[in-house]
């Protein structure tokens, strides 16, 4: 919510600046990305949790419930192994920048800054979603078929 709040309020200064003044938030466009990549991967583990994430479920409506049982079955396990393969390939290009020291161009930002939501938010994804794995393939606590 905090990088949200600041990522609209370096936007919100940065055009009243241009409009005003003609001149620029030195750095704007680094904040912006900073807190864009706080606000996506720090999000997405707690979207996956509350199962808050976009589905589209037509075909739900249109096959027997055991289908659409099985079909929410594999689509949440496709997403934990997509989610663990992007988490786990990003570790080696996220080493690569900081070995390098690479750094933002106006602010010198070290870019291991942007990677460390990317990795933290990767690999909680990937956790959260073998919950959810797991919390699919469980039995209905009511005994009834799932």
């Amino acid at each position: 919510m905090l990088s949200l709040a600041a990522m609209m309020l370096v936007t919100i200064i940065d055009v009243t600046m241009r409009n005003t003044i003609n001149e620029l938030v030195l750095g704007g466009v680094e904040i912006v990305q900073l807190t864009l990549v706080l606000t996506v991967f720090l999000a997405l583990p707690e979207t996956f949790l509350r199962k808050e994430h976009i589905t589209i479920d037509l075909i739900d409506q249109l096959v027997p419930a055991a289908v659409a049982t099985t079909l929410r079955r594999a689509g949440a396990f496709l997403t934990f192994a997509l989610i663990t393969v992007i988490a786990w390939r990003m570790f080696l290009p996220a080493l690569d920048t900081i070995d390098m020291g690479d750094r933002t161009s106006d602010l010198q930002i070290p870019l291991a800054w942007y990677w460390l939501p990317v990795l933290l938010g990767g690999t909680s994804s990937a956790l959260v979603m073998m919950l959810v794995v797991v919390r699919e393939f469980r039995p209905p606590a009511d005994g009834g078929s799932a």
